[in-house]
């Protein structure tokens, strides 16, 4: 019977771990978009999956702060949580702050990727846009132009 105890726990703690770290890429970022969505002084827009399937799209999220001045100490944090082990990585910083990054996060998601952008304009207006998809770093970088 212990033994059997002992099988079940490691089960559930796999479980957990995998599960943890399979939903965990991105996780900080799309917090914010929870927490500030729908703020005053904040526009938030979410495509749907049907005007995205042309583009390869499956998550598009963009919010855009007019003066986002309050939210960027924990928009900067959720950035550098979710952009460990990233596969490309492109940031300025002034400052000694980051005032804009492109990120490919890593994605545990079979034919995902998932796309983090962000800017930050010298009167702080702020813009975080995630995107997960089959799309190319190229394809993301063309359908932005």
């Amino acid at each position: 019977m212990k033994n059997m105890k002992h099988k079940t726990l490691a089960i559930l703690f796999l479980i957990f771990f995998f599960g943890v770290s399979l939903t965990a890429q991105g996780q900080e970022v799309l917090s914010i978009f929870k927490k500030y969505g729908y703020s005053q002084g904040v526009t938030l827009l979410e495509a749907s999956r049907e005007l995205m399937k042309e583009y390869k799209i499956k998550t598009f999220k963009s919010i855009i702060f007019d003066d986002g001045a309050y939210a960027l100490p924990e928009i900067r944090r959720a950035i550098n949580k979710d952009k460990k082990g990233a596969l490309q990585i492109k940031e300025s910083s002034k400052d000694g702050l980051l005032t804009s990054g492109y990120y490919q996060l890593l994605s545990h998601k079979q034919k995902l990727n998932c796309y983090l952008i962000f800017k930050v304009s010298a009167a702080n207006k702020t813009t975080l846009i995630y995107v997960e998809g089959e799309l190319t770093s190229d394809e993301l970088v063309e359908l932005l132009k």
